[in-house]
């Protein structure tokens, strides 16, 4: 057995706390701690030892209580007994001894520390067994009990009037008060109060259910064929080719032109440069007029009989026609129905495209 009254030095802190972690197997095994638990156990284990040192007691004894609930390890509970113990709080010294024949019976000398510290707290405190249905969390007179949940627990209370709660799983709890003796014990045993269950909802009705208006049903257009734009779309290069094309014609007339192809090239000579060239000219032109051609046929393909020029037909309606219903826009509906555009290509001196209306 040994105390610590004479301050350590932080070399021999550091093995403690090495200690603590490393060679409690059974503790690691029951909790399995993550990585940050150990963490936090080894800052929370390395405050106690600086507060034992400074006879700190109650802090130590906080400290050492919450590192070995991260980690469990028999060193942290050693400590937490002995610093509750230098504290005056002799009945959690006690409730934390209990702990140890549970949880470390092969550690002799903390089993030998914690057994002479009951021997000397059992005249003065109340010994109570406490069962719990499932593990549970105790308190008494508002403070946590140390340790961690279970089915049974052994605390020692002081003499007079006590508060025990016990808390389950899923927020629940409950509660009794014991009349706590000096010199004798006592047993109480919590029942896990049933989990709540959520209400049913109300089965509906014909008074509360409530009442839904079906949309109206909405008329579509339904299209036969393509959209008007490939027409325009063609016109428009019909135009433009034939606009290349008219202007291909008059640079061939121009240049280099008849006159000075005469003047300037012997005759009959086909293979005079300027003769070439007007001979070049005109077969681009002969190109731009079938090219022409082509796009203004292939566009009065379309708009004859690809195109829908009536802008879709409605589909059918779910709801009856009312003719009393919106008489106004119904009539201007039926209007553009009866619209029609028709387009008109021909293709001869020059391609010409054009549409005209039916109303």
């Amino acid at each position: 057995m040994f105390a610590l009254g004479v301050p350590l030095p932080r070399l021999l802190g550091a093995a403690l706390l090495a200690f603590a972690l490393s060679t409690s197997a059974t503790a690691l095994a029951a909790g399995e701690p993550t990585p940050t638990q150990i963490r936090e156990a080894a800052e929370a284990f390395d405050r106690g030892r600086e507060a034992y040192k400074n006879e700190d007691w109650v802090t130590a004894g906080e400290q050492f209580e919450r590192a070995d609930s991260l980690a469990g390890s028999p060193t942290a509970l050693e400590y937490a007994i002995r610093a509750r113990d230098k504290a005056g709080q002799l009945d959690r010294a006690a409730t934390l001894s209990a702990l140890v024949a549970k949880r470390y019976p092969e550690e002799a000398n903390l089993g030998k520390i914690a057994t002479e510290l009951l021997d000397r707290a059992r005249p003065g405190l109340f010994e109570l067994t406490v069962g719990c249905a499932e593990p549970c969390d105790l308190a008494v007179g508002g403070k946590i009990v140390p340790g961690a949940p279970d089915v049974q627990r052994t605390l020692y209370l002081p003499a007079g009037k006590q508060t025990i709660r016990a808390g389950f799983s899923g927020e629940r709890g409950d509660s009794t008060e014991v009349e706590a003796s000096a010199g004798s014990q006592g047993q109480v045993t919590f029942e896990a109060p049933a989990a709540a269950v959520a209400a049913p909802p109300p089965a509906a009705n014909a008074d509360t259910e409530p009442k839904v208006t079906p949309a109206p049903a909405t008329t579509h257009k339904v299209r036969s064929g393509w959209s008007p734009t490939v027409f325009w779309v063609g016109a428009g290069l019909t135009a433009v080719a034939a606009g290349t094309t008219i202007w291909s014609g008059i640079d061939t007339v121009n240049n280099p032109g008849k006159d000075r192809v005469r003047a300037e090239c012997p005759a009959n000579d086909t293979n005079c440069d300027l003769y070439q060239e007007g001979l070049s000219h005109q077969r681009r032109t002969n190109v731009l007029i079938g090219v022409t051609a082509g796009i203004g046929v292939a566009t009065a393909v379309v708009g004859l009989f690809a195109t829908d020029w009536s802008g879709g037909e409605a589909a059918p309606s779910d709801q009856p026609d009312n003719p009393d219903e919106y008489p106004v826009a119904k009539r201007q509906k039926r209007a553009v129905a009866r619209a029609r555009i028709v387009p008109w290509v021909a293709v001869g001196g020059g391609a010409l495209v054009g549409a005209e209306g039916r109303f």
